[in-house]
Order: C-alpha cells, then structure tokens, then sequence
C-alpha cells in the first residue's frame, strides 16, 4: 500500500516508531523488576543496624537455605541448612546467633554476615536473581532471591568458611 498523503505518511511513521521502540520497553521493565532496590535496602539495613528492615528480606512462611562451602571446594557445600523466619526473629529479639551475624559488631559472630555484606571492597554483581560479591577477600559469598506475591524475598545466601 501507498502511502499518498502527509496525514498517512505521518501514522505509519508512527506505528513504525511504537512497534520499534516496543522491545525496548519491555527490557526496560525486565531490568527494573525491583530486585535492585530490595538488594540495597537489605544492604542498607544492615549498614544502619535496622533490625526490622533487615527481617523484611525475609520470608514469613518460607525458610531461606544457608549454605557453607568449604576453601578447598567452592563447588560443594559441607553445610546447609534451613532457617525460618521464627528462628531469626527469635535471635533478633534475643540479640543473639543471627542477630550477631547480621547486625553484630563482633568479629567472632557465627557467619560475620554483618562484615562481608558491609565491606566498602565489595561490589556486587547480579546475574538473574542471585547477587555475587566480587572481593579478593571473600572466596564465594552470594545472595539469592526469590519472588513472594509482589515483594523479593532471601531465598539462599552462600558462603565460605575455612
């Protein structure tokens, strides 16, 4: 089909424009799925010793899986295990195991999950739903999320003890 006038010419340019532009949109949404923002307001709830923004990361009914790999073998964990929101709240209100860990200002906390989350070498990249800490100091340490309703939830957080 012609287009013979400027009326018709300049509605195909636009259909042309939207239908082009259209990937690009749903990309965008993609890549701002608000996992982001829940990785950095855990990060910064940690930081500021917020308690409570730091049990919002967490599941109420879904226990998140802490695993522990060993120096000599970051391909396979020696430790898991599952812990409930109970659990954690419990240690909070007690300042207590995952309180310290989380919160703790103490190098001898269980995991130190305060200090490698809040240390200034560390960058964190993202690949899908998991944030790797990159850092010379930390041989694999990860955090993955997962998707609950409408809010992003710690799903698994990795780390490595020698």
């Amino acid at each position: 089909m012609l287009c013979r006038d400027k009326k018709s010419i300049g509605m195909a340019a636009l259909v042309l424009a939207v239908a082009l532009s259209l990937p690009q949109v749903v990309r965008g949404a993609e890549t701002d799925d608000g996992l982001n923002q829940a990785m950095q307001a855990f990060v910064n709830a940690i930081k500021s010793k917020n308690g409570g923004g730091v049990l919002e990361a967490f599941s109420r009914t879904i226990p998140f899986k802490h695993v522990v790999y060993p120096v000599v073998n970051l391909q396979k964990p020696d430790y898991q295990k599952l812990v409930t929101y109970k659990e954690i709240e419990r240690d909070f209100q007690n300042k207590k195991d995952w309180y310290e860990s989380f919160l703790g200002s103490s190098d001898e906390a269980p995991f130190e999950l305060h200090i490698k989350i809040t240390d200034s070498n560390v960058k964190w990249a993202r690949k899908g739903t998991t944030f790797n800490a990159v850092s010379s100091t930390w041989a694999r340490f990860y955090i993955t999320w997962r998707k609950e309703g409408n809010k992003w939830v710690i799903a698994e957080i990795g780390d490595t003890m020698s």
